[in-house]
């Protein structure tokens, strides 16, 4: 398997998988001096399948994806959950009341917290419950857009009243979806100020709540165990859940509820998106189903890749990956991301998940929407910088800069518009890996039109001079400061390499014409070799200037070390001296911790200076890309 296949899929736990818990060996290095050096507290470590955190303190910071809808629940290290339907649905809180005392599960003396890939696990233990525990498990339902949580008591707990709350659904709908680092967590916070607006109705043990986003109206429905009592109290008194049961209707109305356990037996707890006056409202009798379904939907997922290692580290991540990627799977189409930027894309590491994950109808579903987005005009180029950009950019206008025929757009369907990004070339890479992985010759055939109109666009935009190397115009992830004035670029070439040996390839099999492919894979392999390769050095440059002494840029990025060997352009023995690149010239961040017995690193993507976004960031996915290379 290739390696761009497993970095793709890298990519993905950074959906899921919390940032302490990446690390990548890369082998003895004397750390740089002045580089922080000091012992890190890692929160997270692996048991079994599971990611593991005691007494964590994080909420709102792990998600729960269940349709391939907007829709997803918000977990974290405390048992307090979250809704976003997109807009912010509302959020569960949950308490113990004894005679002794009143408690948020958040404030027990011990909460375990597993991640157990798609689904949450919570045991607790406190001083009111004596010597037993509480056993929380929470699940994204598979077939609507809502939680269902399992609640069990186990040992010898004395009799208590299990306490909820829910409300402080605002609607709000925040530029990055609640995305961590971007957003503030605090718009899932249950506040007075998020309640406001929100209308409650009660029958029995089932609860309706009524609010709006983006003024459109929008109700959900919850069911509780039977012998509940329900009531409407003040978002105000939340000291303890005592307090709040105790509490009035006021202007900001939360939905409280109360019931005496004094058995083992389990409970069930759901909400979820329902129309007001829909006939297929679910029965407290249906929960039990309702949570094993979930259960086995997210085995199926979970299961689709299995690690089995010595590392314990590394064994979760099969199910981590599956898990993540699909999350970002639309209705037709892999997304950009899970939380943000939750929209079609036709480039970038996503949809390198579908066929290696084995879901091959996935990938073609993503290829044939995507195949039909490419532009048929103009067949020219004009070249116009943007005034508006400081003439950083090209206009930004189908029929300008490189929005010609061949480019492949962000929309599904036309009108097409021109975005400043250029993935045409990681979306045309993916396109010939599912053809190396399924051998589908029908669809192949039926793509072939896409991949000649592909490979003329980027020769015309991209290499002026006829050289066969070929200039980069923000095609890779980390390209959004990245600027290389028409020179010739060491992985931009190194993908037209990959694309035009394909291409031959394919040819063949298909009855088409392999030379012209052949030929331009074989000058794009010489130029390299002989104009960016620097032998005294041991590898690629960045790239080389067009203009004045046509100057090599020696100090490369992660990018133009993996890229060249992903796309086969380095032989074995080049290959060796491009991570030695690494090994030496690149600086090594340690990362020492408690838990692990030898010191790991992080990359920075270069050591280029001053600091400027994507130019020179410890991204994990590069970090993991170039491990994997």
């Amino acid at each position: 398997m290739n390696n761009t296949f497993f970095a793709a899929l890298y990519l993905l736990i950074l959906i899921v998988l919390p940032v302490d818990s990446l690390h990548a060996k890369v082998g003895a290095f004397q750390s740089p001096q002045g580089i922080e050096d000091s012992i890190r507290t890692m929160r997270y470590h692996p048991e079994g399948g599971d990611f593991v955190v005691v007494n964590g303190i994080k909420r709102f910071t792990r998600a729960l994806y269940g349709t391939h809808t907007g829709f997803r629940i918000e977990a974290g290290d405390q048992p307090q959950f979250a809704l976003y339907m997109p807009g912010v649905g509302g959020t569960l809180k949950l308490g113990v009341t004894t005679p002794e005392d009143s408690k948020w599960l958040n404030d027990f003396s011990r909460v375990e917290t597993r991640y157990r890939p798609g689904m949450m696990i919570y045991n607790l233990e406190d001083p009111l419950l004596g010597k037993g525990q509480l056993q929380i498990k929470l699940l994204a339902m598979s077939d609507a857009e809502g939680m269902i949580l399992k609640l069990k008591s186990i040992g010898e707990i004395p009799s208590y009243q299990f306490i909820w709350t829910y409300g402080g659904a605002s609607g709000e709908t925040p530029s990055r979806s609640g995305d961590i680092g971007a957003d503030p967590r605090s718009i899932f916070f249950l506040t007075p100020e998020h309640s406001r607006g929100n209308e409650y109705k009660i029958k029995d043990n089932i609860f309706g709540l009524s609010f709006s986003i983006d003024g459109d109206p929008v109700h959900l429905q919850g069911i509780t165990p039977p012998g509940s009592q329900l009531k409407i109290g003040d978002s105000n008194k939340q000291e303890s859940p005592e307090v709040l049961l105790g509490s009035s209707q006021s202007e900001a109305p939360v939905l409280v509820g109360k019931r005496s356990i004094d058995s083992p037996d389990s409970l069930y707890l759901a909400i979820y998106h329902n129309d007001e006056n829909s006939d297929k409202s679910l029965s407290y009798d249906q929960l039990h189903g309702v949570f094993e379904q979930a259960l086995q939907y997210r085995q199926k997922i979970a299961g689709q890749i299995k690690i089995t290692t010595p590392d314990l580290w590394l064994n979760p991540l099969g199910a981590t990956i599956s898990v993540a990627a699909d999350a970002i799977w639309g209705a037709s189409t892999y997304l950009h991301g899970a939380v943000a930027w939750r929209a079609p894309l036709q480039g970038w590491r996503g949809a390198y998940a579908g066929d290696a994950l084995g879901w091959h109808n996935r990938a073609r579903s993503h290829f044939n929407a995507f195949n039909h987005s490419q532009v048929l005009q103009p067949d020219t180029t004009i070249v116009y910088p943007d005034p508006d950009m400081n003439y950083s950019r090209q206009k930004e206008e189908i029929g300008f800069g490189p929005f010609n025929r061949g480019y492949i757009a962000r929309q599904l369907n036309p009108p097409f518009h021109a975005h400043h990004y250029d993935m045409n070339q990681v979306y045309i890479d993916q396109l010939m890996r599912h053809f190396l992985w399924t051998g589908d010759k029908s669809f192949l055939k039926r793509s072939w039109p896409v991949i000649e109109r592909h490979l003329a666009w980027e020769k015309r935009n991209f290499d002026h001079d006829g050289n066969s190397l070929y200039d980069a115009y923000a095609s890779i992830w980390a390209s959004d400061a990245l600027e290389y004035s028409g020179g010739d670029v060491t992985y931009s070439s190194s993908y037209n390499y990959f694309a035009n040996k394909m291409a031959a390839r394919f040819a063949t099999i298909i009855g088409e014409d392999p030379i012209p492919y052949r030929h331009e894979a074989h000058r794009i392999k010489q130029a390299m070799d002989s104009l960016l390769w620097m032998p005294r050095r041991g590898w690629y440059t960045e790239y080389r200037d067009r203009l004045g002494l046509q100057k090599l840029h020696p100090s490369a990025g992660l990018w133009s070390v993996y890229h060249a060997i992903d796309k086969e352009v380095a032989g074995p023995f080049k290959t060796y001296q491009l991570l030695r690149y690494v090994d030496i010239k690149i600086p090594h961040i340690p990362v020492r911790t408690e838990r692990l017995d030898s010191t790991y690193y992080m990359l920075p993507t270069t050591h280029w200076k001053p600091y400027t976004w994507s130019v020179n960031n410890v991204a994990f996915a590069e970090v993991v890309h170039t491990a994997l290379a």
